[in-house]
């Protein structure tokens, strides 16, 4: 591995250097190309920089090359960032994404937990993993930073940030209308303008988008279509389907508003609105039940030896025979033909016969989110050499979700409502000395409350559950850089961060249940303890820049983040309400910026060496004094391990209609030590980092292909490939050395195409997509819930899908 890291590097660091000697004549980096890659502007150190010119490891795309390759949602972005993970969650966590930067990052919804990786909108904030499945809408751009953002961010981002930033309304004529119809009756309207209602003072953007679609997953009775079983029926007459999973219905909207008093000021305000209430996420059962193998245990639990099926290369398919059913609370369902596909689940929702007594209750066929928004942004030029901008916001949501096993008993079951509301407030000072200094220093205000309610049955326990979690932070920052001679800059900054939250649980009984509604005994000393977190911590970033041709620039930087601590949010036992500490991050990094051959081909790379403390994790196995290991969901710090990759992006133009872009990214993980928690929960040495895939890369390919007068016809191929990795802490068994197959997600290839045609003026264009052309079945994540139900779930991505798209530029 040593050796291909090496040769690797080497590559890397040959193209970047070779084609500098080929260069006949140096270039102005601030003059505007003529002809090769675009600039593009981004913020990402508090003012407005060409992307060559920042020395961050950042991807920034367009909204145009959002629309070229069919990215609709956040999750998509990661396809083409290397080391970045963005996948939808698995449906037990509502509509959310799982979100990771060079293995750093967070995969539970729960309000307790801090998400590594920050996600802002027009630099506002977003504090919770829930709801953060955004629908790309209107947008000028996205930046993806790569580690830690403490200093150059609103909130302190151990992995690195997402900030997705919306057309700004202006004097431009810049409206579009357009409606796409694909696969599974997909139906979507999209559209934005801009409007001047005051010339040169006051303008207004409005924006928006309805999307309908079908879900991918079918879900039937399992009584309708096995006659003889003794399963109760939900449905009645011959149409055995219940429904579908993974259907989308949401419409958003946004009015934006820009004030220009006078050539110092200017103010932006921004409403937005989004009314989702979309199906549950795709989930189907992949495996229920355990037997006993010899010498290999993982995450406390017997583990079976491989079965005997494989479908496309996935542990899946018909069941009949597998050790995975020898023992199942389910019956022998899983052991028949019908249920030989990845697409067919049998759940209800309904609970028909509840352990605990009561009547039999549905849930919600939902994973619903109401959200709104307010920002105000103020900038104020004092003078040619010093700005001022305010950042005021406030947010809020509301939610419904479900989740069940995937099995046609049900005997694990959820119904969920949640709720956040925030607000933030930041201030930051921007001056310029000179050509020697640009200066920045800030302070940061956010404070939310959010509240969690749910009713619970797993195959132990079935009670009511309300969680409030308030929790506030205050921060002051700066940040520096000087350039003391020519083409060299020292990079500085500071950062002091104040946290403190706290949780009180509630948990009650069930009314109607056998024990007359009482808090189940092992629950009742939880309701209304309060767990509480506060701490204060110092982060700063150190580093150099220096441009060696004014077509290359190279950096090198040191910084730290930090990612803050909590208590147990879903404690069974009063002994598992236990607290945890902050994980911490001190990044190395190294990288250089080209563009070569007049702009022809841009070459970016970085590699990194992350020293990773107090890994926050997540254990399904409780060794506590007093309490049974199971059942089981516990955050914990593992220990400390060390993180290295490195990074590579490629844009490449021959000739002006012919684009190519390309990524590559390596990541390795090692722990250094485990923490005796850890160590009791049965996490070793031997495991790997979760959602660490090795290699991950991308190619793309676009021709614009010019018909004269008769416009332009433009295919484009996106090819992409993620290794396989791990979602569970515990993945290696220390003895027999063998992995957990339970919480792999497989590595897979996707291959997307898309043709577009636009008129000469480009008013008209329509554009035919097709998405996972050769029908690859992969898993964007699974759900192991083998220590409350002995069963797996996973989250199919979608088929084969078809799309076109007809849009109206005016």
């Amino acid at each position: 591995m040593r050796t291909t890291v090496a040769r690797a590097a080497l590559l890397v660091a040959a193209l970047a250097a070779s084609p500098a000697i080929a260069q006949s004549a140096p270039q102005d980096p601030q003059a505007e190309p003529a002809q090769g890659n675009a600039e593009i502007i981004v913020t990402a150190q508090f003012r407005s920089q060409k992307l060559q010119d920042v020395p961050i490891a950042i991807t920034a795309v367009t909204g145009e090359t959002l629309e070229q390759r069919g990215q609709t949602n956040l999750a998509d972005l990661g396809t083409n960032a290397p080391n970045v993970t963005l996948r939808q969650s698995a449906a037990s966590f509502g509509p959310a994404v799982v979100a990771y930067i060079r293995g750093v990052g967070q995969r539970d919804t729960n309000f307790a937990l801090e998400p590594g990786v920050g996600l802002y909108i027009d630099d506002v904030y977003l504090p919770t993993m829930h709801g953060s499945l955004l629908n790309l809408v209107d947008l000028d751009r996205v930046e993806i930073l790569r580690g830690p953002q403490g200093t150059l961010a609103g909130q302190n981002s151990i992995g690195g940030a997402i900030r997705l930033y919306s057309k700004k309304p202006s004097a431009d004529t810049d409206g579009y209308v357009s409606a796409t119809y694909g696969r599974f009756n997909r139906l979507e309207l999209r559209g934005g303008a801009n409007f001047t209602l005051a010339p040169d003072q006051l303008f207004a953007r409005i924006s928006g988008a309805s999307v309908n679609k079908d879900g991918y997953i079918t879900r039937y009775d399992y009584r309708c279509t096995h006659p003889g079983s003794t399963i109760p029926s939900t449905v009645t007459g011959k149409d055995c389907k219940l429904g579908t999973e993974g259907g989308k219905s949401y419409v958003a909207g946004r009015l934006a508003l820009r004030w220009t008093p006078s050539s110092m000021i200017t103010a932006d305000i921004a409403v937005d609105v989004t009314r989702d209430n979309s199906e549950p996420g795709a989930s189907t059962l992949l495996y229920v039940g355990r037997q006993a193998a010899p010498g290999v245990v993982l995450n406390g639990l017997a583990t079976p030896t491989l079965p005997a099926y494989v479908l496309n290369g996935n542990l899946f398919g018909n069941a009949t025979g597998s050790p995975y059913v020898s023992y199942s609370p389910f019956g022998n369902f899983a052991q028949d033909t019908f249920s030989n596909s990845p697409y067919i689940n049998y759940e209800n929702y309904t609970d028909t016969a509840p352990r605990d007594g009561s009547a039999p209750w549905s849930a919600p066929l939902k994973a619903a989110l109401n959200t709104w928004g307010i920002s105000g942004t103020l900038t104020a030029d004092v003078s040619d050499n010093l700005q001022l901008t305010s950042i005021t916001a406030y947010r809020e949501f509301d939610g419904i979700y479900s989740t069940g096993d995937g099995s046609p008993f049900n005997p694990s079951l959820q119904a969920n409502k949640v709720f956040n509301h925030q607000f933030s407030q930041e201030l930051r000072a921007s001056a310029k000395v000179g050509d020697i200094a640009n200066i920045t220093v800030g302070g940061y205000y956010f404070n939310k409350t959010s509240r969690y309610e749910a009713r619970i049955t797993l195959t132990t326990l079935a009670f009511l559950e309300e969680d409030t979690i308030p929790a506030t932070t205050k921060a002051v920052f700066a940040n520096a850089d000087v350039s003391p001679i020519e083409n060299l800059t020292i990079l500085g900054g500071i950062r002091y961060t104040d946290q403190s939250k706290s949780f009180r649980y509630g948990r009650f009984g069930v009314p109607g249940s056998a024990s007359g509604g009482a808090v189940p005994p092992s629950l009742a000393p939880l309701n209304g303890l309060v767990g509480k977190f506060s701490g204060s911590r110092v982060d700063y970033r150190a580093g150099v820049q220096y441009r060696f041709t004014p077509e290359i620039m190279g950096y090198a930087q040191f910084s730290t983040g930090f990612r803050g601590g909590g208590v147990n949010p879903r404690p069974f036992f009063p002994q598992q309400a236990l607290p945890h500490d902050p994980e911490k991050l001190k990044a190395y990094e190294v990288g250089f910026k080209t563009d070569l051959f007049d702009r022809r081909m841009r070459l970016n790379t970085s590699a990194f060496i992350n020293k990773y403390t107090d890994i926050l994790v997540t254990v399904a196995n409780c060794p506590i004094t007093g309490a049974p290991a199971a059942p089981c969901s516990l955050p914990l710090n593992a220990g400390n391990a060390t993180i290295k990759g490195f990074e590579a992006e490629l844009a490449l133009r021959p000739v002006d209609a012919f684009t190519i872009e390309a990524s590559l990214a390596y990541l390795n993980f090692k722990y250094d030590s485990i923490s005796a928690a850890a160590a009791n929960s049965g996490i070793g040495r031997e495991d790997r980092g979760q959602y660490i895939s090795p290699w991950q890369w991308s190619l793309s390919a676009q021709y614009a292909l010019d018909l004269g007068g008769a416009g332009t016809l433009t295919p484009r191929v996106d090819v992409s490939h993620i290794d396989s990795f791990n979602r569970n802490a515990n993945n290696v068994d220390a003895v027999s050395g063998g992995r957990d197959i339970f919480g792999e997600i497989k590595g897979y290839t996707l291959v997307n195409a898309r043709l577009a045609y636009a008129t000469e003026d480009r008013d008209w264009e329509i554009a035919l997509e097709g998405r996972n052309l050769t029908n690859k079945l992969y898993y964007a994540d699974v759900f192991d819930n083998r220590g409350s139900t002995a069963s797996v779930q996973g989250t199919p991505a979608e088929p084969r899908t078809w799309a076109v798209t007809l849009k109206r530029r005016f």
